[in-house]
């Protein structure tokens, strides 16, 4: 799943209690960027929760800077330290790679990118910012407050992005959560804490399983995937996280919504399988 946090100027950071959630819940590797009015100035490569908050600590980032800080879980890429993000916008691989860089942007990223090249060091997130974003940022400068732009990637990386300049300015691509001013790509910076009563009538059965594997990143997602419960699950792009944090759909009428919206089903095919209408 992976979180972005990002933390415009002048807006307090979330507690340290908070980044620890937000770790737990992605421990693939952590890393941040911030604006010195000069350059991005881009740390990544903590692959524990202590590593992370003491380079944090160390940096002395100065109060009231924008700030983005991402948490991964790995899709493409392995587990090390060079493909953790943020990232410099280039289109050289060895500044992607690098975990310590300065640059004019810096990019997190939240999501799948589909049909991108990808190996054991290089991940789909460093393809769609060698090829598309660096380019972009050559062709216009000041495309992290153009609107035309940010409608451009998302419609062509079709997840999240959260985009800093130098002088601290914020893009932020596709749906974040805001909370108290600071802005997550998902909710997996919230402590788990459920209550299943309020899913009782449509989960039922499936949080026995579901509450031991929450959490383990060793969880057998198909398993998890295969206890939701609607067939239409097994189409749906949020079926994933819904097996791993908490249910998207609380109703069958929000299943109905959302599976005939992220899948190629029609509405009726979609009920039929829900067993609705």
């Amino acid at each position: 799943m992976c979180i972005i946090v990002a933390v415009p100027r002048d807006v307090d950071a979330p507690s340290v209690e908070t980044l620890e959630t937000c770790f737990r819940s992605n421990p693939d590797g952590a890393g941040f960027m911030w604006a010195d009015g000069k350059r991005v100035r881009i740390r990544k490569g903590f692959m524990t929760f202590e590593e992370f908050i003491n380079a944090v600590d160390e940096e002395c980032i100065p109060k009231g800077s924008a700030l983005v800080m991402h948490f991964r879980i790995a899709t493409h890429g392995k587990v090390q330290p060079c493909c953790c993000h943020p990232f410099p916008v280039s289109s050289e691989p060895e500044d992607l790679r690098a975990t310590a860089i300065d640059a004019r942007f810096g990019v997190a990223h939240n999501g799948v990118i589909s049909g991108r090249k990808t190996n054991e060091s290089w991940s789909d997130s460093m393809d769609f910012i060698c090829d598309v974003i660096a380019p972009l940022s050559r062709i216009c400068p000041g495309f992290i407050n153009n609107s035309n732009a940010q409608e451009l990637l998302e419609g062509a990386c079709q997840s999240k992005l959260a985009i800093m300049d130098n002088a601290g300015d914020l893009m932020l691509v596709g749906g974040f959560h805001e909370d108290g001013g600071v802005f997550y790509s998902n909710t997996s910076y919230l402590p788990v804490a459920y209550n299943w009563s309020s899913y009782r009538s449509v989960w039922d059965g499936w949080d026995s399983y579901y509450g031991k594997a929450a959490n383990d990143k060793h969880a057998d997602i198909e398993k998890l995937i295969e206890m939701l419960p609607y067939d239409a699950c097994s189409v749906c792009d949020l079926a994933g996280d819904c097996a791993m944090w908490e249910p998207e759909c609380t109703s069958e009428e929000m299943a109905l919504e959302a599976c005939s919206y992220y899948s190629d089903m029609e509405e009726g095919e979609v009920a039929e399988l829900i067993g609705i209408g």
